[in-house]
């Protein structure tokens, strides 16, 4: 299955409602992912900018802003941020492709990118991560997760909007081979089982920071 980048935005679109009735409280019952997100907010600083990529309605991007961050969330889709600006009309959202930022080198101290990488190929991978890496400032932190696996999954009819998806998890060393050659350092990964209301697979989560410039 060949996704296009319109493919998903569209397939996003159809199903921003029903995304954010199923996603946006999804914290409430996930607490090593809050204890990760308040590890990322200490570690920036307090009122650090950060980018929110593949941010959905915006819930993951309320958190860091209670956390006493300024987060901009992104998202590629138009319907996940009218979505977002609804729920959370105070917050900063923008549609925008992370594959190509249009953000200045070191614009930001920290970066998430919570599931964001789902549909993208292995051959993908450092290219993104090095355009995460260029909008980071010296020592940024990036807080990444993914679902661990090998084998693609394909949603026929994702959340009933009538569009197909097709999901990519990946062996974290193939994760980890890619942010180093995409120039982060201090790769820390952490594994945890799915909770009872999940996709039956493994996540990873994954600290990283920028590198220094050669």
């Amino acid at each position: 299955m060949n996704q296009s980048l319109h493919h998903i935005q569209q397939a996003y679109d159809a199903s921003a409602e029903a995304y954010a009735e199923k996603f946006l409280n999804e914290l409430e019952h996930k607490p090593l992912d809050r204890q990760l997100l308040e590890r990322f907010a200490a570690s920036v600083g307090n009122a650090a900018r950060v980018l929110d990529l593949g941010c959905g309605p915006g819930h993951t991007t309320s958190y860091l802003a209670s956390l006493g961050l300024d987060p901009l969330g992104l998202d590629l889709a138009p319907g996940m941020i009218a979505q977002a600006n609804g729920s959370f009309p105070s917050l900063r959202f923008e549609v925008g492709d992370f594959s190509d930022l249009r953000y200045p080198d070191q614009a930001f101290s920290g970066c998430l990118a919570f599931y964001c990488i789902v549909h993208l190929r292995r051959e993908d991978l450092t290219p993104v991560f090095r355009e995460m890496r260029r909008v980071l400032c010296a020592g940024g932190l990036l807080l990444l997760s993914f679902h661990v696996g090998s084998t693609p999954v394909i949603a026929d009819d994702f959340l009933q909007s009538g569009c197909s998806l097709e999901f990519h998890p990946f062996p974290v060393d193939v994760i980890e081979s890619a942010l180093d050659e995409a120039g982060f350092v201090d790769v820390e990964p952490l594994v945890r089982e799915p909770y009872p209301t999940e996709y039956p697979s493994q996540r990873c989560y994954l600290f990283a920071r920028r590198g220094n410039d050669e």
